[in-house]
């Protein structure tokens, strides 16, 4: 029953704070290869700049060296409160499909398209080189539209290549009216 009516409160709660520019103040990021004989990270860090904006960097090494041609990307958005995590968001695509037509994907869509500007990751599939992302900004000019209310979150992205999870990121931020001047 509880869940039925989060369901039908969390619709209205996007709708409330849809029109008010919020921003995101990230305070860690977690990077973990399910299967280290396929894929590492080099690198996985949050550099925190000024007024609580945030950078992102990653680097994802392949060991595995042929074309990767099936590749499955899970976000999960969960709420945290006190000791609980609520599901905010569950979406799954196929990469390879996604690459072809970006705003054809709703949540997917909002976030690819400024991690596109700043990654290594060329649009096309099959993926044949290291991720990088060189410094992804966390502040007001890229994902302050994300329509959710203010609290504590995890953004979950995991990842599936030849039909077995390899990566699980996760990533920590608070939503906040503004930035701290």
């Amino acid at each position: 029953m509880k869940e039925q009516l989060l369901s039908l409160v969390l619709p209205i709660l996007i709708i409330l704070d849809w029109s008010q520019g919020k921003v995101f103040r990230v305070s860690k990021m977690e990077c973990r290869s399910l299967d280290p004989s396929f894929t590492y990270f080099k690198t996985c860090k949050v550099v925190h700049r000024e007024n609580g904006r945030a950078a992102l960097y990653v680097n994802e090494v392949f060991l595995y060296k042929d074309p990767i041609d099936d590749i499955v990307l899970n976000l999960g958005i969960f709420r945290i409160v006190k000791n609980r995590r609520f599901q905010f968001l569950n979406e799954t695509l196929d990469y390879c499909l996604f690459s072809r037509q970006y705003l054809a994907s709703g949540f997917f869509g909002f976030l690819m398209t400024p991690m596109m500007r700043i990654s290594n990751v060329n649009a096309t599939c099959p993926l044949q080189q290291n991720i990088t992302f060189n410094g992804f900004p966390v502040d007001e000019n890229t994902i302050k539209e994300i329509p959710i209310p203010n609290g504590v979150y995890m953004f979950n992205l995991r990842s599936s290549m030849m039909k077995k999870w390899r990566t699980d990121v996760k990533v920590y931020a608070t939503r906040v009216n503004k930035y701290s001047e």
